[in-house]
């Protein structure tokens, strides 16, 4: 297990005074969940804090306490001592946060992924876990901090967002026992089920549309596809957060063992990547600088959308065998 990593990190959060919490360019439920349950905690502690997004919160989580306290870079005040990346699997993945990060006195890393390099001053890194969420809710119980209701709504829902709502293969009993004492505390799992899986605006459905008709199939349909421009977000006014998921779209059709999708953005290609267990996609990630869990991955290609699509089809292709 973790504990010697995990008592250092808690060592760092104890003697922080002021703290920037970051969490990963286009964010998701995991990182958005964990930055502001750890926010609440570290407040209750009595800490100066500010956290940070190169990227837009999706209004899907408008719920969750803080949600509005995210800075962008140029507004961040340079007075903390601790910088804490967030379920950021590599620096690269800060975006326009990384220089706030590599100025702090202390650099913190906190994650679940299995590709983290370990690049903090601290590095507490459960490997393979569902969620961050859920070293933020060990986190929490261990420094002994009141859960407070908003806490826990914020950790269940990257709990339940990283674990496909506690579908996925890497779904284990603590997590089921967290969730339980995160509802136990007052998060309300049907709530957070209807506002983030029954509940969309008009443009992400209108993205979804865009989605299905550009989907493509390859090697007799083992590898799905999908390649979105930047004129498809301006039609649908959709940011590329709310596109979250949509790659599974492609995965979930029968024979399918590897999907990706790419979006197209002013600073390079976001390349989405998933597989069906015993396939992994991490490794070709990687290969391109990215990382990730083993089906569930991404990188950032700085190319064009075409160029993009070939090298990421010839990187799974090869892994048919």
């Amino acid at each position: 297990m973790d504990y010697e990593e995990m008592r250092a990190w808690m060592e760092q959060m104890r003697k922080a005074n002021s703290l920037l919490l970051i969490s990963h360019v286009s964010p998701d439920g995991d990182t958005i969940g964990s930055v502001l349950g750890l926010r609440l905690a570290l407040l209750q502690m009595g800490k100066k804090v500010q956290i940070v997004c190169d990227g837009t919160i999706p209004d899907s989580m408008d719920y969750l306490s803080g949600h509005d306290a995210y800075l962008t870079a140029d507004q961040v005040e340079l007075d903390y001592d601790t910088a804490v990346a967030v379920d950021v699997s590599s620096p690269e993945m800060m975006g326009e946060s990384l220089p706030l990060f590599e100025r702090a006195e202390h650099r913190v890393v906190v994650d679940h992924h299995a590709t983290n390099p370990a690049y903090g001053e601290v590095n507490w890194i459960r490997r393979g876990e569902s969620a961050c969420c859920q070293l933020i809710y060990d986190g929490i119980r261990a420094l002994d901090i009141e859960l407070t209701k908003e806490m826990a709504t914020c950790i269940l829902t990257g709990l339940s967002t990283d674990t496909g709502h506690f579908q996925y293969a890497a779904t284990n009993y603590h997590n089921m026992e967290s969730a339980a004492d995160l509802v136990r505390h007052g998060a309300d799992i049907s709530y957070i089920s209807r506002r983030m899986y029954r509940s969309q605006p008009m443009r992400r459905v209108e993205m979804t549309k865009i989605v299905y008709r550009k989907m493509h199939f390859e090697c007799d349909g083992q590898i799905g596809a999908v390649e979105l421009e930047k004129k498809n977000f301006d039609e649908t006014g959709c940011s590329f957060g709310e596109t979250d998921g949509l790659v599974n779209l492609a995965l979930e059709i029968e024979g399918v063992r590897f999907a990706y999708l790419l979006s197209e953005r002013e600073n390079g290609i976001k390349v989405s990547l998933r597989a069906v267990e015993p396939d992994t996609v991490n490794d070709v990630a990687l290969q391109f600088g990215g990382g990730g869990h083993a089906q569930a991955a991404g990188c950032t290609l700085h190319t064009t959308l075409e160029e993009a699509s070939t090298l990421i089809f010839n990187a799974l292709k090869a892994k048919l065998g």
